[in-house]
């Protein structure tokens, strides 16, 4: 597992531990999965983003059932 050091403001670091000590939270775990979750995300934007670039080209239900395996 790889360390990264970030800089963030005082008070975002206050809030953080803050949060962390009331709730019980270990806040190195909460970090991360912060960032994962940001992660995740911005993956799924851009995956979406590159989809829907190209103009929507409509295919027939015949198609669809044939690529899916359906067809009668």
């Amino acid at each position: 597992m790889k360390t990264v050091s970030i800089r963030i403001d005082d008070d975002v670091k206050t809030r953080w531990d803050e949060l962390a000590e009331a709730h019980g939270l270990d806040s190195q775990r909460l970090m991360r999965d912060a960032i994962v979750e940001k992660l995740e995300e911005l993956e799924d934007f851009y995956v979406v983003k590159a989809r829907t670039a190209a103009p929507f080209q409509p295919v027939p239900n015949e198609e669809v059932w044939r690529r899916l395996g359906l067809e009668d």
